[in-house]
This record gives C-alpha cells, structure tokens and sequence, in this order.
C-alpha cells in the first residue's frame, strides 16, 4: 500500500457522520422554533374555545310589568332588556346592530328604538325601519316556577 493510497471507509464514516450531525441539528431547531412558535401563537390568540354558558336567575316574573322591561346585566356587564308579553319573557341586547348604541323598549308601541339614527325594531327584536343590518341579539330565556333563568356566557 503506497502513502497516496488511503483507505475509503474511515472518510465515508466521517462524512456519514458529519449528514447525520447535521440532520439531528435540523431536526432539532424545527422542533425547537415549531414549539416556540405554537406557545407564541396561544399567547397571541389565547383560547379559542367558546364560552361555556351557563343559567344565571336574573329576576321573578313580577319583577318585570306586563308589556314592560327590565333593565339587566349579564356576567360579563353586558345590559339586556328583559321583556315580558303575558307569561312569555324573552331577554334582548340593548345594543343596535348598527353602530351598538343602546336601544330602549318602548312598551305603547310594543317596540324597540335606537335614539342614534331611529332605528326601530318590532316586538321579537328584528329591524322594522332606520339603518339597523340584522336583528337583536337574544339569551334563552327559562322561566321556572315565578323565577326567570337566562342562559349567558359565563365571564
């Protein structure tokens, strides 16, 4: 064997162990940055489940007049109106859909009114006239006995 001559296998272990230092490396920062960047997006976004929710007694059925409403809060500080027809109680945001001013039941008229733009909307919440898009948001309302249940987001 001439010293021009060097065996072939101790090099192809060096390179063969020089790829495999490499693909560990790799393998390494990908799983390092992914699971940086998946705890930096849930800091970022937070939770995306949505609210559980749950039924909160909010008032008796004498609290609230005959045609009339009861002004509430949910858990979050939100108002809603608590209007009552006869025994059917239904609880209705008091934000307008249009630009989220606080509407106001109107008892005579059996309608809701929006005093930023006249918006009106009929007795079940839905826009009638003015500039209001979509129809009043609503809660479940149960009523249980003379105790009036209404089902929200828990905060």
């Amino acid at each position: 064997m001439s010293a021009s001559e060097s065996p072939s296998p101790p090099e192809e272990k060096l390179e063969r162990r020089g790829v495999m230092f490499a693909i560990a490396m790799a393998a390494g920062l990908v799983l390092s940055y992914g699971t940086a960047a998946l705890y930096g997006l849930r800091y970022m976004f937070g939770r995306q489940e949505p609210a559980r929710k749950i039924s909160v007694l909010v008032a008796t059925v004498s609290d609230v007049p005959e045609g009339g409403s009861l002004l509430r809060e949910d858990l979050s500080g939100r108002k809603f109106l608590l209007v009552r027809r006869g025994e059917n109680v239904r609880a209705f945001s008091t934000v307008c859909t249009h630009l989220g001013c606080q509407v106001h039941w109107k008892p005579d008229e059996k309608t809701f009114f929006c005093p930023c733009h006249d918006g009106v909307f009929d007795a079940d919440g839905k826009p009638v006239s003015g500039p209001p898009p979509s129809p009043l948001a609503q809660n479940p309302v149960k009523v249980r006995g003379s105790s009036i249940f209404v089902t929200m987001p828990e905060a």
